[in-house]
């Protein structure tokens, strides 16, 4: 109650009391007055899993989940963070009860799909939308599904990472290619996007984004040995990519979910 109010309350001798203790009661056998109490704003704690070092930080226990048993610098080093961002986000996980401590000091990784959905929301509204470097499309007379060729026609298997609906593609037989993303590294993706003749566009159907990790890719390559993004990361850009906002692209990345990751996530946590 402001003070102002308080003071004409008092004044008057009507009683009061708000919700911070200030307040004046008076009758024959009792006196209460206190004021100049304020309000206290609960401090907001920052939520360290959700912003982008330690969006990294669980992609890579996500890859590794033996990682979280390892040093901070370990760690760190891994997912490419400050040292400092490391032991916040570890805590935040054991208060989240998404890791977990054995009896003989050994961290784990307790839940394995909670961890990664948690990722998923960090990734989608954090990390994601930092990451975009161009929307492309290929000079005529190549068309999208061009793609795959032109990578291998340039010798670029080793270096660019195919993600999105064209990686999906190959993860679930999926026909109909219509977009794709490209995972590049930044120093050289100017270069690659010459080499591979993409041309800027405004809507165009490929996406060009920086690699965050030097381990996005899938541990198996594609019939025709392209790097194919991580299922995790192709679930998400399923997910994110506004052009794929249909129930079929919704349940291609539940199927991804079913049959690349809930299997692995249900070993760890067993």
């Amino acid at each position: 109650m402001p003070e102002t109010l308080g003071a004409k309350l008092r004044q008057h001798k009507i009683n009061y009391l708000d919700g911070v203790g200030n307040g004046s009661i008076q009758d024959e056998t009792f006196f209460y007055e206190i004021s100049g109490r304020k309000k206290k704003t609960p401090q907001v704690l920052p939520n360290r899993t959700q912003q982008v070092a330690g969006t990294k930080i669980i992609y890579q226990l996500l890859k590794n989940p033996q990682l979280c048993d390892k040093p901070y610098r370990t760690i760190a080093q891994q997912a490419q963070v400050a040292l400092g961002a490391v032991g916040p986000v570890i805590k935040e996980l054991h208060k989240k009860n998404l890791l977990a401590d054995d009896v003989d000091g050994t961290r784990r990784v307790a839940h394995a799909t909670a961890l990664r959905q948690l990722w998923e929301a960090a990734y989608l509204g954090r990390l994601r939308p930092k990451l975009q470097l161009e929307r492309c499309e290929l000079s005529s007379p190549w068309h999208t599904d061009n793609l795959p060729l032109l990578i291998k026609e340039q010798n670029l298997e080793d270096q660019v990472v195919v993600g999105g609906e064209m990686a999906a593609s190959f993860y679930c037989e999926h026909s109909h290619v219509r977009t794709a993303v490209l995972h590049l590294a930044e120093s050289t993706a100017l270069k690659q996007m010459l080499q591979l003749r993409l041309i800027p566009c405004t809507d165009g159907p490929i996406t060009i984004v920086n690699q965050f990790s030097l381990n996005d890719a899938f541990e198996q390559r594609s019939a025709e040995g392209l790097l194919l993004a991580d299922p995790r990361l192709v679930r998400c850009e399923l997910l994110y990519d506004e052009r794929l906002q249909d129930v079929k692209y919704t349940n291609l990345a539940s199927q991804i979910e079913q049959e690349y990751l809930l299997g692995t996530e249900q070993l760890y946590e067993g």
